[in-house]
């Protein structure tokens, strides 16, 4: 069975709602649901941090709350309660690795790619 992930990407991080891919440009793709963003891995904490804020605004919601989440150059995304927990579990994966690589690329180890 052939891959669905694009030769030019790779993947970072990955859950049953989406992924991160690292592409061949240094940038990052947000893959959630039916929402993809390009983004700089730089901007990729701060809207782990924009999440995390409207994950814990989510216990505070008594009915089906909407959720707006708004991305520099993208469209804005309305998300439900559900959405917003995810979104935020994906996030915080990427961002763990993001700061593994960091890691691993300051003590010169290369990550070992799977084929």
């Amino acid at each position: 069975m052939a891959s669905s992930v694009p030769s030019d990407t790779s993947v970072l991080f990955a859950t049953d709602h989406g992924s991160v891919e690292r592409t061949t440009q240094g940038r990052v793709r947000l893959r959630f649901g039916g929402t993809s963003w390009i983004l700089a891995s730089s901007d990729v904490p701060t809207l782990r941090a924009t999440t995390r804020s409207l994950a814990s605004e989510v216990y505070h919601c008594e009915r089906d709350c909407r959720w707006q989440l708004r991305v520099d150059g993208h469209p804005t995304v309305v998300l439900d309660s559900d959405e917003v927990l995810r979104l935020d579990a994906l996030l915080d994966g990427a961002v763990t690795m993001l700061e593994l690589d960091t890691i691993l690329d300051d003590a010169s180890v290369t990550r070992p790619v799977v084929a």
